[in-house]
């Protein structure tokens, strides 16, 4: 993910990109309002992803709009709001950045600078951003092919910016059910040949709540690096985007369904044990994957004479899961567990006949 011939460690790429995570193991999200409305909007909007497991707020002081007449953002007073939220929540910004004229100020109060659709071949403010210093997300453009998006990367790179991030958030096409289509095949083939971490905006995407679990999932399911997410304290009520965003509720059921919700946030008893269940039916669905295959190994070890029971190799099991034991699971419970699997795995193998 540090870029074709890269030398970067994975420790050095997860504490780059403004501190957003990329290479941490662990997909990046960022979340947060579409534009910086007032102080309580965007403090409760940071202090509510930051609880369901966001890594990052979004959130916009400058908006480019489609009319003139609509919210344009709170400008430099939008900048010291989510200046203010990060230092409350810890979580890096991520703002966009319009004008040329307005990088300077912009980059005072951000983590990562964001390039929107409408400007992603506006090659001067490209170069400009580049020059910065400072991490760049690219967003594709509304019918921009992979090689033009590869190119507006050049762009940026020629400034001296190495730290470039690309945000798919859906394509113009024909239909109309959606706001736009999402192009999960451009991400992951942008991701293969640009290096660079590529993330999803499924709101853009969208346009619409209710198809956002899904295509979060499904972007992460391609292997991309994280997502970009509207979430607002009451949608309705939103200067900008108010049909796509999520409240907080719905965003904290997205995280749950995405396995990134942290358990802290699980907040009543029925909860924990609805996630207790899921997950039960996961490890159940992985026992049965384990003992077909441990019913194929004995099957192996009887066509070339091999003893069912091999003490050296179940030893070595133990040891290894032991030592990647978790504060969840200590090596002593990791041990017992495993003693017990591998039991059941003899006991499948023993009756291959």
């Amino acid at each position: 993910m540090a870029g074709k011939g890269s030398a970067m460690s994975m420790h050095e790429v997860a504490a780059s990109f403004g501190g957003l995570g990329f290479g941490s193991g662990r997909p990046v999200i960022i979340a947060g309002p579409c534009s910086v409305e007032s102080e309580e909007q965007i403090l409760s909007s940071a202090h509510a992803v930051k609880a369901a497991g966001a890594t990052a707020l979004r959130g916009g002081a400058f908006k480019p709009r489609t009319t003139p007449g609509s919210f344009q953002g709170l400008g430099e007073a939008g900048l010291k709001l989510l200046a203010e939220a990060r230092r409350q929540t810890g979580l890096p910004v991520v703002t966009e950045v319009m004008d040329a004229g307005d990088l300077d100020l912009v980059a005072q109060y951000a983590d990562v600078l964001q390039i929107g659709s409408r400007n992603m071949q506006n090659f001067s403010l490209l170069k400009q951003v580049g020059w910065v210093g400072k991490p760049v997300m690219l967003k594709r453009g509304l019918s921009a092919t992979l090689a033009e998006w590869l190119g507006a990367v050049e762009y940026i790179k020629v400034g001296g910016c190495s730290q470039v991030i690309l945000c798919e958030r859906g394509i113009r096409t024909f239909e109309t059910y959606t706001r736009n289509t999402l192009d999960l095949s451009i991400a992951v083939a942008a991701r293969a040949q640009s290096g660079c971490p590529v993330i999803v905006d499924p709101s853009h995407a969208a346009g619409r709540p209710d198809l956002i679990p899904a295509l979060s999932e499904a972007a992460l399911s391609a292997g991309l690096d994280g997502l970009m997410i509207e979430v607002h304290p009451r949608p309705q009520e939103a200067l900008s985007d108010a049909d796509q965003q999520l409240d907080f509720p719905a965003f904290q059921s997205v995280m749950l369904r995405l396995r990134l919700l942290p358990v802290e946030a699980i907040g009543t008893v029925d909860g924990c044990r609805s996630e207790i269940d899921r997950i039960d039916d996961e490890i159940l669905a992985l026992l049965g994957r384990r003992m077909l295959t441990a019913k194929r190994v004995g099957a192996l070890k009887q066509q070339m004479g091999l003893p069912t029971v091999q003490p050296d190799r179940e030893r070595v099991v133990l040891e290894r899961l032991s030592a990647l034991a978790s504060p969840g699971l200590g090596p002593c419970e990791v041990r017992a567990v495993w003693e017990a699997i591998m039991g059941c795995a003899r006991r499948v193998q023993e009756r291959v006949v």
